[in-house]
């Protein structure tokens, strides 16, 4: 598969989905990670709620503690499966082993802006690079209408100490050690960071 290049803007921001979302490196010390993420109401890739494409999938952190500030618009989550919702000047904070997800609030018609801030771990795999790769490459197999490998998603996830729910019984970290680690990485040859999506990348 050939890779859509995701760009940085004069700005600093890298698009993903066409435009659909927009990131930005806030600040980086070693203890934590900040992203500045613009999910726009108006594109099928982020403007359909739960069910858009850029939406992450239903996941849990093995160390991470995750926090979400609303900068604009409504932002709606699920944690531990019951959904909520922030508007700008609200914050949810998520410790690591509780299952979440977030996604704009279609009925608000206006574009959602949020800070997200990750801490905490032995591991900074959750970090630009760990957004850039990620939505990187989900963002070209859709584009190119192409299914993404399961290995490579695991492996991501497996390299930022990401977990997904969709395993039952807490089987998710099993899956991203035997499925993204081994099978993706080991024998399939699959990367947690390219070239491509990084900004040293011409």
């Amino acid at each position: 598969m050939s890779f859509l290049f995701p760009k940085a803007n004069p700005d600093g921001a890298w698009n993903f989905f066409d435009g659909a979302l927009k990131t930005w490196a806030v600040q980086s010390d070693g203890n934590s990670f900040t992203s500045r993420q613009i999910f726009k109401h108006s594109n099928p890739h982020t403007g359909m709620g739960r069910k858009s494409t850029a939406t992450p999938p239903y996941h849990w952190h093995i160390y991470q503690t995750e926090r979400f500030d609303v900068q604009s618009g409504v932002l709606c989550y699920d944690l531990d499966g019951k959904e909520g919702k922030l508007v700008a000047g609200e914050s949810v904070t998520i410790p690591p082993r509780h299952y979440h997800t977030f996604w704009l609030d279609t009925e608000s018609g206006v574009d959602l802006d949020v800070h997200i801030t990750v801490s905490g771990g032995p591991n900074a795999g959750f970090d630009d690079t760990f957004i850039h790769n990620f939505y990187g490459y989900l963002s070209s197999c859709v584009m190119q209408n192409r299914t993404p490998s399961p290995f490579q998603m695991l492996a991501f996830l497996d390299h930022a100490d990401v977990v997904l729910v969709d395993f039952p019984l807490w089987t998710g970290r099993l899956a991203n050690i035997v499925l993204g680690r081994w099978f993706g990485r080991g024998l399939g040859s699959y990367q947690v960071e390219y070239k491509e999506f990084s900004e040293k990348s011409d």
